[in-house]
């Protein structure tokens, strides 16, 4: 019963990523999902009570499926640049792809009329800003960066990241990135923030 619950939890969020990504999530509708999935909407609200709920969890599956990737790259916290380097760019090519842009679409759309956004926050950047946290803490412990709040020093790196490329591609004011250009924003990413950071043992660039 558990694999069947669990294969029906991800057909709706299959449907419901066609339906936000297509239609936008005030365009989407709970109906409109059910029609895609087949079934009853008392099944889907048994799932999910509301569209804020399910938009959420249709994106919070989508950060923490790329995530749970990504943390391979944070495994070496005596070379400081180079973890960050693998991490940065990885990074930059799941938040830059067509489909993670298009939802980001939909949540600057939403900011400030529902939950979504505050929701989001909470269970999906934050989770990403965690974990990098942790690999950073690390990195102070064995006295290769200096000691700050991880989750502040996390966030200054995410922010350095973003800076170049993440707003003018969802703001469609540019051309999706190359893998050169997310390479080059990575490199000098990385260099401003061990410069801020970072300690002359702990792996300058």
């Amino acid at each position: 019963m558990r694999k069947k619950t669990e294969a029906k939890r991800e057909a709706i969020l299959n449907a419901a990523t066609q339906e936000f990504t297509e239609r936008g999530y005030e365009g989407a509708s709970m109906s409109a999902i059910v029609a895609r999935l087949g079934g009853s909407k008392q099944t889907l609200y048994s799932y999910f009570p509301s569209k804020d709920d399910l938009f959420v969890e249709v994106m919070v599956r989508n950060i923490s499926q790329h995530a749970a990737s990504l943390q391979a790259d944070m495994i070496d916290a005596t070379d400081v640049a180079l973890s960050l380097r693998g991490y940065g760019e990885r990074y930059l090519k799941v938040r830059l792809s067509p489909e993670m842009i298009s939802l980001a679409r939909l949540v600057f759309g939403e900011s400030g009329r529902s939950d979504v956004s505050r929701l989001l926050h909470q269970r999906g950047k934050m989770k990403v800003t965690d974990d990098i946290g942790k690999f950073l803490a690390a990195a102070m412990k064995e006295g290769r960066l200096c000691e700050a709040d991880p989750t502040v020093v996390a966030l200054h790196y995410m922010a350095l990241l973003d800076a170049e490329l993440f707003e003018p591609i969802v703001l469609r004011v540019r051309e999706p990135a190359t893998d050169d250009e997310i390479a080059a924003v990575v490199d000098r990413a990385v260099n401003v923030f061990v410069r801020a950071y970072g300690r002359p043992e702990g792996g300058r660039p």
